[in-house]
């Protein structure tokens, strides 16, 4: 077959905006479950500096992706200073990230985008697994959000490089050559078999690290306020509650209060939801949102 006629679902755009210094950064966005791991695990193998508090599971700095989530442009600003400093070339991976970028992405040197898409019905069926969501509203997020990064491919002038996971995987050999060409790394067969190897390995560690339970108590409705604790683990993360009587939401709030009676690891995730009628009826459910978890 020839070579122009193989779909192997990796696009250049936007390369004659490439900047001739050999700096750049590198930052990988994509709806959340769409592969971005996948290309951080890549890049480790290319010995990209990923950030300070990069773990070796998903690959994100923390810090950074803090400051640019709560709007502290000193302290991303402070953080950019510092990696350029230290690295000519270095990355960031964050999904869900390419909200903020526009307003953002002059503040990075040389940013080179990698953009991951995967198949909705994927994204959805990973969640359900992992976080207990329900598939279809799981499915419509993700192919809203899929169209969401689409706008933002198009409007940004950066040198981007779109990636379709399912075909990434197909060719894997084929996406390690096109990501270091894109990155400027010079690849050798050590590293290439190193960084194939990780593709090969990396999902059983992801999945590990990726899985999301709950747990948490629904004490009932007293005074027209449901009362209880719910957090999302591993961590100990803040839970969005709703208050369903039958088919019918009464009300919803985030479980970030502090109750003194709670056990002392779940003090500061207690909600208090006003209910917007009151009903006499025992038919009232406690779950966590967009889940099927009942507490």
């Amino acid at each position: 077959m020839k070579l122009d006629l193989i779909n192997d679902g990796i696009v250049l755009l936007n390369e004659e905006g490439a900047s001739s210094d050999e700096s750049a950064t590198l930052i990988t966005v994509g709806v959340a479950r769409s592969g971005t791991s996948m290309i951080g695990a890549v890049l480790r193998q290319f010995n990209v500096f990923l950030g300070d508090k990069a773990d070796d599971a998903v690959f994100e700095d923390l810090n950074l992706s803090k400051a640019l989530e709560e709007g502290d442009t000193k302290r991303l600003d402070q953080i950019i200073f510092d990696y350029n400093k230290r690295h000519k070339l270095w990355g960031f991976k964050r999904p869900e990230a390419f909200d903020l970028l526009p307003r953002n992405l002059n503040r990075f040197r040389n940013p080179r985008m990698i953009v991951m898409l995967r198949d909705p019905a994927s994204i959805a069926k990973r969640n359900e697994v992992s976080m207990h969501a329900d598939f279809l509203e799981q499915m419509r997020r993700a192919a809203e959000r899929t169209l969401d990064l689409v706008h933002f491919v198009e409007t940004i002038k950066v040198p981007t490089l779109v990636i379709s996971y399912e075909k990434a995987l197909l060719n894997p050999n084929r996406l390690v050559e096109k990501l270091a060409e894109f990155c400027g790394i010079q690849l050798d067969e050590h590293t290439k078999a190193a960084t194939l190897a990780a593709i090969e390995n990396g999902p059983e560690l992801y999945l590990q690290n990726s899985r999301v339970w709950y747990e948490g108590q629904f004490f009932g409705v007293f005074d027209g306020l449901a009362l209880g604790w719910a957090r999302r683990l591993p961590g100990n993360f803040v839970c969005n509650v709703e208050i369903w009587a039958g088919d019918e939401i009464l009300g919803t709030g985030a479980s970030n209060l502090w109750r003194e009676d709670l056990p002392e690891n779940v003090r500061d995730r207690a909600f208090s939801i006003p209910l917007k009628k009151r009903l006499d009826i025992l038919q009232i459910e406690a779950r966590i949102s967009e889940t099927k978890i009942k507490l």
